[in-house]
């Protein structure tokens, strides 16, 4: 029986390296490209002082990168996205005997550079990335009363309203992931990846940790 699961185990994987071996190469070396991703945010609980939390629900945002493939494994670049989703907040008053429950609507903004690592130099290829940048958090919950605004807009004219400003802040953001990239063809490939990402709020929460699923489709540049 032992021997029966060996030969399984070796067939299996000598199977997996000859068809690694019969992919073709990559198209990435000293090429430009640029993506469009789809974002998956995943729901997160956010806890903060004095029994103070938030719910963040899971929800779909977009973005766009563009790098540069120094060889068929490091690829250098920069990332632009957008994620707009709902949050449960409870806050706590400072007895700490009354709790206030609220809703609200969390828009999320990222830039970062970044760098992506291909473990092989074929079409299909595993890889591992990091990123450093910031993000820009509104929260849209009120922090003054509205104020009276007026502008010249392109096609109203001259216009009058109320704007209220909210709890926003620009926050350093990083992040870790891993993924897996095929290069359909000499001008088109496909990616599919997981990261964890950390938000340096430094107020009440911290650090905030984010689950990110993303799958883009992109194209190189000659």
């Amino acid at each position: 029986m032992r021997l029966t699961r060996q030969v399984v185990f070796w067939s299996t994987l000598l199977f997996g390296v000859s068809a690694v071996a019969e992919l073709p190469s990559s198209y990435r070396t000293d090429r430009w490209e640029g993506s469009f991703r789809v974002i998956g945010l995943q729901s997160e609980d956010v806890v903060g002082e004095n029994g103070s939390r938030a719910d963040i629900d899971g929800d779909v945002g977009f973005g766009f990168d563009f790098a540069y493939n120094h060889d068929e494994h490091l690829a250098l670049g920069m990332a632009l996205e957008w994620v707009d989703t709902d949050f449960r907040s409870t806050s706590q008053s400072d007895a700490g005997n009354i709790a206030f429950d609220g809703r609200g609507d969390l828009e999320m903004t990222t830039f970062n550079l970044n760098g992506t690592y291909h473990f092989t130099d074929k079409a299909l290829a595993p890889y591992v990335h990091a990123a450093l940048g910031a993000t820009y958090l509104d929260t849209n919950v009120p922090t003054g009363p509205s104020v009276p605004v007026c502008w010249w807009d392109p096609w109203w004219g001259y216009y009058c309203g109320l704007d209220t400003p909210t709890l926003n802040d620009t926050v350093f953001s990083s992040e870790l992931g891993v993924g897996m990239r095929l290069d359909v063809n000499d001008r088109f490939f496909v990616r599919g990846g997981y990261s964890r990402q950390w938000l340096d709020v430094d107020r009440g929460a911290g650090t905030v940790e984010l689950g990110l699923w993303r799958f883009g489709i992109g194209s190189f540049f000659y």
